[in-house]
């Protein structure tokens, strides 16, 4: 073979191997002194992109030990940024991002940050995990991208952490409700993973109850294990069954409970009671009472109402240090409102619920390890409509047997199936607390 021709073929297939690893990418390995720059966000920032930056700086403290300030991009501008979301610093006119991308890279002395949606999480994410690494040295910046491309952020493929989110009486038509009427997004439609959760409890199957009640799925889901209506924490016989809060605890994992139901009600028992009647208040209390009394629950609270996307903040960043944790976060009043056919408050009550989400969500790109599941425990109310005719309505007052949506976002959820039963989620969060 001609030397030209060798030399040819072997640019040509170095060509091919830089475009596909990323190693050939132009990148920095440098000391630098993070404590002096500033955190720079849009005067008039998304919820998701001041969320993100609130999860960065938090756990930035917490796992390096600088505190950084967070400034809007009207004041003035310093050497030393790290922009995060659609500043109006010329740093941040990059190309667009796709759906689903974020970017990340370094120009000059600044840090550009910018996500579709809620992928902004895995720009900052991407830095604070992959990027930045702290030595007897000092603080280095690790292979830091110096182009605008758009990147897909990679969690663990194994959780150790768990964040389970129940909107009481969800239903695919309560979400689409809220956007109609004034929710610019539901935020969870966003993630990589998403289906249909069969809601049936033991009762309907037996043909002895119409629909599920919030006990019997609450247990479903918790315990893996179908149950009677009324029932909490034990199968049909009434025999105690372990609960995932339970199993995370059992294997030293910190664990909580929030909820703007009452401790005592029906869905956040699931996680902390066994009883055969969940209307007994007096005998789920003492149970809880037990709990905190052997310290076997690190973190309670209920009726937090208006204060759930605060509560969340103060229970997630209460368990920093821990090596696993379980939290269970309940919006309980998506199903109180269709109870009462009252189409307002049960709007604003996904409203919160999607608050809430965009919190979490957020810190799961702080913390690669974290499984986010959202979900329902059934459906209330049979709501009805489309944006087409512009109009929803609630058939019922009742439960139905409707599918509800489940979304997904982190680690170990890469291959759940389109359509599970509600005792699947059981299987899916204990692989987090078991070797």
């Amino acid at each position: 073979m001609k030397k030209g021709v060798t030399l040819f073929l072997a640019l040509s297939l170095l060509l091919i191997l830089c475009f596909a690893f990323t190693s050939c990418e132009s990148t920095v390995s440098e000391k630098i002194e993070l404590q002096t720059y500033k955190v720079v966000i849009p005067l008039e920032a998304t919820t998701t992109e001041e969320y993100c930056a609130e999860n960065f700086v938090l756990a930035l403290e917490e796992r390096l030990g600088v505190k950084l300030e967070i400034i809007r991009d009207d004041m003035p501008q310093t050497e030393k940024e790290i922009l995060i979301g659609n500043t109006k610093r010329e740093e941040s006119n990059t190309r667009d991002v796709e759906m689903g991308k974020y970017q990340l890279f370094l120009i000059d002395s600044k840090i550009v940050i910018k996500g579709s949606g809620i992928y902004i999480g895995g720009g900052a994410g991407a830095l604070l995990n992959y990027h930045l690494e702290k030595t007897d040295e000092g603080i280095f910046l690790k292979n830091m991208p110096t182009t605008d491309k758009n990147r897909t952020f990679y969690f663990e493929s194994k959780a150790q952490d768990v964040v389970f989110m129940i909107g009481d009486g969800m239903g695919h038509n309560h979400i689409k409700m809220a956007e109609w009427d004034s929710l610019d997004h539901f935020v969870a439609q966003d993630f990589p993973r998403v289906g249909e959760v069969i809601t049936q409890s033991q009762s309907v199957i037996d043909g002895e109850a119409e629909y599920t009640d919030s006990s019997a799925s609450a247990t479903a889901m918790s315990t893996g294990t179908k149950t009677l209506n009324g029932y909490i924490g034990i199968d049909k016989n009434k025999g105690k069954l372990l609960n995932i809060r339970e199993l995370a605890h059992l294997s030293g994992a910190k664990t909580g409970v929030l909820t703007t139901d009452a401790l005592t009600g029906a869905t956040p028992c699931g996680y902390l009671c066994h009883l055969d009647s969940r209307y007994d208040d007096e005998a789920l209390f003492a149970q809880i009472q037990d709990l905190i009394e052997n310290r076997q629950v690190d973190f309670l609270a209920g009726e937090v109402d208006n204060e759930l996307t605060d509560k969340a903040k103060e229970a997630l960043h209460s368990f920093t240090g821990a090596d696993s944790f379980f939290l269970m976060i309940e919006e309980a009043h998506i199903d109180k409102a269709s109870h009462e056919k009252n189409m307002r408050r049960a709007i604003n009550s996904v409203i919160r619920y999607n608050d809430v989400i965009e919190y979490v969500a957020q810190f799961t790109f702080m913390h690669p390890e974290t499984m986010l599941i959202v979900t329902a425990d059934h459906e209330t109310g049979g709501i009805t409509g489309s944006d087409e005719v512009d109009f929803y309505a609630f058939t019922t007052s009742n439960h139905t047997n409707a599918n509800v949506p489940y979304f997904a976002l982190g680690a170990g959820v890469d291959y759940i199936p389109y359509e599970i039963d509600n005792t699947y989620f059981f299987d899916l969060c204990k692989s987090a607390f078991e070797d």
